[in-house]
């Protein structure tokens, strides 16, 4: 069934006028929204001669006439996420709910309403929008430099801006990347470098304008953290070499005690040639091995 409509109507009763929005609609992403479209009835309804059509561009999002829905023209990325009011058609409420919207959903839609008083079509822009999330803080550290790098996940692509302590924006140093994620969501990543060795403090500035979200998260860097840090890390590495030093020694105690008992250990002076060759085929226990106080059994 092909149906035509006019940009606008006139009625026996006068002129048929549809409504929608008249600003852009901002969805957040993964939510359901309501596509707001009225029609005047004007105490005339016939459900079986109204048609309704709801499109994306070109692309068919939900047709209804014959009284019923009519989804074999739908577009497969709408399908089991598109639903009309039924009951409130009779009212002139023609609103379009679609759930889990994505970042492709964004577009131009049209309402196209033809009754018997009268046919119409308008449409108006839809934004898709998700909250960024709270940045992730990765410092890195080399001995001529220090970066701050902060991660983000949003809708739309945001502004991000870096400012130094009297608020001028930094240019010098700064890098941004924007990746898309599975879901059609911005990964926002932007590193600042600074060299070491004087304070400093920085502002990171991040602006998703459809949302008017704000995130700004301020930093110190301090000249004295630098040197904290290299002396811990010196620290670190003299108890390194302190317990490597400690564990050597111990080896080496071990093997001479054992080399000493040894020593001490043997065949009586006094003893025959044949109580010799007894000793080797019936070994006492107290030759096989050594036990230390703790229980542990060290066998030699």
């Amino acid at each position: 069934m092909v149906v035509t409509l006019r940009e606008g109507g006139i009625s026996e009763t006068g002129e048929f006028e549809i409504k929608v929005p008249s600003a852009p609609l901002v969805v957040i992403h993964g939510h359901s929204t309501v596509l707001s479209c009225t029609f005047p009835v004007n105490g005339a309804f016939d459900l079986g001669s109204s048609v309704i059509t709801w499109q994306r561009h070109l692309e068919v999002v939900h047709s209804f006439y014959h009284s019923r829905d009519q989804l074999d023209l739908q577009s497969r990325r709408y399908a089991n996420r598109t639903s009309l009011y039924h009951s409130e058609l009779e009212r002139g409420n023609a609103s379009l709910r679609l759930d889990r919207t994505t970042p492709e959903d964004a577009g131009e839609y049209t309402c196209a309403i033809s009754t018997l008083t009268g046919s119409q079509k308008k449409s108006f822009p839809v934004k898709i929008a998700a909250f960024y999330t709270e940045p992730h803080l990765q410092v890195s550290t080399s001995p001529q430099s220090v970066e701050l790098k902060l991660t983000s996940r949003g809708y739309p692509a945001p502004k991000v801006r870096w400012l130094d302590a009297t608020g001028a924006e930094l240019s010098n140093g700064t890098q941004t990347q924007l990746l898309t994620d599975t879901q059609g969501l911005y990964v926002v990543s932007s590193s600042l470098t600074q060299e070491r060795g004087a304070n400093s403090t920085l502002t990171f500035l991040l602006w998703n304008k459809d949302l008017h979200q704000e995130i700004r998260r301020e930093f110190s860097l301090l000249a004295e953290a630098a040197i904290v840090l290299r002396d811990e890390s010196r620290s670190a590495l003299y108890a390194l070499l302190s317990v490597a030093i400690l564990t050597v020694l111990g080896i080496l105690g071990i093997i001479l005690f054992l080399k000493k008992s040894r020593c001490f250990r043997g065949p009586d002076s006094t003893a025959t040639r044949e109580e010799n060759t007894s000793l080797k085929t019936t070994p006492q226990s107290s030759e096989q091995e050594w036990k230390p106080k703790n229980g542990a059994t060290v066998l030699y």
